[in-house]
């Protein structure tokens, strides 16, 4: 039965490539887009078939993909343009490639620069809040009372206020970021172990290297932790800044062709984000492995 269940989404790729090959109700202009990209998807599967979780994603994916197709394509009656079938969106990033990767540039560029901001000063301040008691006392409880406002609030007066769209997305993708990062370290820096920190004082060293080789990697699995979640959110922001008043991004584009009821392209948009959320997540996964040797 383990064995039948592991097999179970290759199975469902088979059926997916007979889906596509096999005469269909609509007409395909291409189909070797889509076919592409499951094969992709099946070869991930077969190097991680040894992953329980891969093999869980798999089935959903690959049930997905051939419902989709079977709905989309065999099912009398159904609005293609309100439910595009799966070939014509995976033919557009061909036909669209420009197009998306210009968005897929545009929105990583200012998510990047953000995140920087945020880092570096979540990181900073967070450690020297958390390091100083009355400042800790002073300032988490307002942060506590802030963090949880939704950041995309800020995104009308931001746009008014700043001098550019590109600053205000900055600043609002930079609120999703902060927050997190910055009571993430006040908790990590409060909570070391006092022992720690009188074993570093007996070897002498300094404040600076107290925060450099005590306070920070004691602080990293925390602040990884948020990250994911942040990662999530700050795109989510990003994605909606842009809906709001951008000329480029995934968020723009996912905007300005839903607004000519084109959703065979906003399907595409969708994917796309999806898949940029993913890939940075792994990234971030494989930079904590790196840096976190000792979990």
């Amino acid at each position: 039965m383990k064995k039948l269940y592991r097999l179970l989404p290759h199975l469902l790729f088979l059926l997916l490539v007979a889906l596509i090959l096999l005469p269909s109700n609509v007409e395909v202009p291409s189909y070797w887009e889509f076919l592409l990209a499951a094969g992709a998807i099946e070869v991930v599967l077969i190097l991680k078939r040894h992953s329980s979780a891969a093999t869980n994603i798999g089935i959903i994916v690959m049930a997905f993909l051939d419902l989709w197709e079977y709905y989309t394509t065999r099912v009398d009656g159904v609005n293609t343009m309100l439910y595009p079938i799966p070939q014509k969106v995976f033919a557009l990033y061909i036909t669209d490639f420009q197009r998306i990767s210009m968005g897929v540039v545009s929105s990583l560029r200012l998510l990047f620069l953000s995140f920087f901001l945020a880092l570096t000063l979540g990181i900073v301040l967070g450690m020297l809040v958390g390091w100083f008691e009355n400042a800790r006392k002073a300032l988490f409880p307002i942060a506590k009372v802030l963090s949880p406002i939704p950041p995309i609030i800020y995104s009308p007066y931001a746009v008014a206020l700043l001098p550019s769209f590109r600053s205000a997305s900055i600043f609002v993708i930079f609120s999703s970021i902060f927050w997190s990062v910055f009571m993430n370290m006040i908790l990590s820096v409060s909570s070391v172990d006092k022992k720690i920190m009188d074993s570093a004082r007996t070897l002498n060293i300094k404040t600076i290297g107290m925060f450099a080789y005590v306070l920070l990697p004691n602080s990293l699995p925390m602040l990884f932790n948020s990250l994911t979640v942040s990662v999530s959110t700050s795109f989510m922001v990003l994605t909606a800044a842009e809906m709001i008043g951008a000329t480029s991004g995934l968020g723009w584009y996912v905007k300005y062709y839903s607004d000519f009821a084109d959703y065979t392209r906003v399907v595409a948009g969708i994917i796309v984000i999806g898949f940029v959320v993913t890939m940075l997540n792994v990234l971030i996964r494989l930079l904590r492995n790196a840096l976190i040797k000792w979990r």
